[in-house]
């Protein structure tokens, strides 16, 4: 078996939709969120990145300096009361076999895999918690918000 890489080119190529962030008023307890979104494409860094005991803000930076040909980061920042949708650009003709993303919260980290998220979705951040949901198939989507600027961190 071959881990969902194909025969001749690595991971698969993504295709993840329009992702979008909403930040509530009260997001994080009034203040700013970090998300990191991570892109995968080693089946042991998949693995380790899934166990739920694993922190990312941490060890996050130094195991993608430890990895670079294995693992991208690209760091989000957004204030309370906003709309954004995640970059298309980090998806696009990028190949992956998994992405994660992971937000600092007040109360503790987040995190969520939207590899699987062919039509999109939606990470909705509250005062003190998330959700990460995917759009409904078949379900019209809405004209994306403005983009989030996100910076490569790998």
């Amino acid at each position: 078996m071959l881990g969902g890489c194909s025969l001749f080119g690595g991971p698969p190529k993504l295709k993840l939709g329009d992702v979008r962030v909403l930040a509530a008023p009260d997001a994080n307890r009034n203040s700013p969120v970090v998300m990191d979104v991570v892109l995968v494409s080693d089946a042991a860094l998949e693995q380790r990145l899934m166990a739920p005991e694993g922190k990312w803000f941490p060890s996050g930076p130094a195991l993608a300096a430890s990895y670079p040909d294995a693992m991208r980061v690209y760091r989000c920042e957004l204030p309370p009361s906003s709309e954004f949708s995640l970059p298309p650009a980090l998806f696009d003709g990028q190949r992956a076999l998994a992405v994660f993303v992971f937000a600092g919260l007040a109360d503790g980290e987040r995190r969520a895999r939207i590899d699987g998220w062919r039509d999109g979705g939606v990470i909705s951040l509250a005062r003190e918690d998330w959700r990460a949901i995917p759009q409904e198939k078949g379900k019209p989507s809405q004209r994306p918000p403005p983009e989030m600027h996100c910076s490569s961190q790998s």
